[in-house]
């Protein structure tokens, strides 16, 4: 007589043993086409990061530096470039909620910036602007960060408020409004209110030679490394060292609950604020790519998201996160010529059935 309890265990055990080993597969083949993508647009390194609910994982791939065998591994630093403008937005809500700054009042009321002292229109910038990329002002004028760059007087491209422009300058001259106001540098704020209350242990604002062991160098081409990129002066827009998984978590607690703010604040920060363009004239794709306070938001056929990317001599990188899904993607790449894995990492990693307005709108560039 056929034993059915054993045979029942038996057929059971061997379910489990084959259900185990398509999640093995499917994990494989991700790991397997994140390689694939690395080698068909020449990343030297790369470390990413996919997060749905409480649920995260960490993919690395490559080396910090082209031809060695130092792997990048989790707790690799790369530079986020232009992805510190949220980190610097997020701080600005946190002094907001303490009454320190206010969204709509003038800069200039606050700090007498000494490149605007001739620029007339200047005393209407307002926080909103700097945030929402509508000061005039053009992404940098001069060498930055030299010191002739700190000294050269900045111009407007039109009246504040009346169009879009990006601009790395807005998020510098918010920065020294902060540190003359609180009095305190802008690495002091942003470790105060961003860095150890979200418990973000492998993120700096600025460099220190303690992340020299395990930091990324940026590359020209996949063959061709840069200097390893040692920001001393710390810079709202783009010195912000820190790793996916890092990021991912100050992604979720920000967006997703909006920790360390008031309600209405965070209510705030998420609104659609301003309308972006791709170019001097409205193109019919800018609307699907409005700001909000924060940063990007992509409006498409799954609701809204959330986006930022980077761009720093040697790195580009991207975050973007969809609030009633839960899902947070973020990106780093070691090299100038990284964005082309944008789509491919966003097709894997999250549904495809969509479209990624976040790359297909200027191909990743936001600068």
């Amino acid at each position: 007589m056929i034993n059915c309890q054993k045979l029942f265990r038996s057929n059971f055990l061997v379910l489990l043993f084959i259900l185990g080993s398509i999640n093995v597969t499917k994990a494989q083949s991700k790991e397997d086409r994140l390689r694939e993508i690395s080698k068909e647009v020449g990343i030297p390194g790369m470390q990413i990061a996919y997060a749905k609910g409480s649920k995260m994982q960490v993919y690395t791939h490559g080396t910090k530096r082209f031809d060695t065998a130092d792997a990048v591994d989790k707790h690799t630093r790369f530079q986020a470039a232009s992805l510190t403008k949220v980190v610097a937005a997020y701080t600005f809500f946190r002094l907001l909620d303490k009454g320190v700054i206010e969204l709509d009042k003038p800069l200039l009321s606050y700090y007498s910036y000494d490149r605007l002292t001739n620029t007339t229109g200047a005393e209407k910038i307002t926080a909103r602007m700097v945030l929402t990329h509508r000061t005039g002002l053009l992404n940098w004028e001069g060498d930055v960060p030299s010191a002739t760059w700190r000294a050269t007087p900045l111009t407007l491209q039109f009246e504040p408020g009346t169009d879009y422009m990006y601009s790395g300058e807005g998020f510098y001259f918010l920065q020294e409004t902060l540190e003359h106001i609180t009095k305190k540098s802008f690495q002091a704020l942003v470790e105060e209110e961003v860095l150890q209350p979200l418990g973000l242990k492998y993120s700096n604002i600025v460099w220190n030679d303690t992340l020299e062991s395990n930091a990324a160098y940026g590359h020209y081409s996949l063959e061709k490394p840069r200097r390893l990129g040692k920001y001393a002066k710390t810079n709202a827009a783009y010195t912000l060292y820190t790793t996916a998984e890092d990021y991912t978590k100050f992604v979720q607690k920000v967006f997703f609950e909006g920790f360390g703010l008031k309600k209405s604040t965070h209510n705030l920060l998420l609104e659609r604020s301003a309308e972006a363009k791709k170019g001097k004239e409205i193109d019919p794709t800018d609307k699907h790519v409005p700001c909000a306070l924060i940063s990007r938001m992509q409006i498409n056929e799954k609701g809204t998201a959330y986006w930022h990317t980077g761009s720093n001599p040697g790195f580009r990188c991207f975050f973007i996160t969809y609030p009633a899904t839960k899902e947070t993607l973020v990106a780093f790449m070691n090299t100038d010529e990284g964005f082309p894995a944008m789509k491919k990492i966003m097709q894997l990693l999250l549904d495809n059935k969509q479209t990624f307005w976040a790359y297909d709108w200027r191909l990743g560039e936001l600068d």
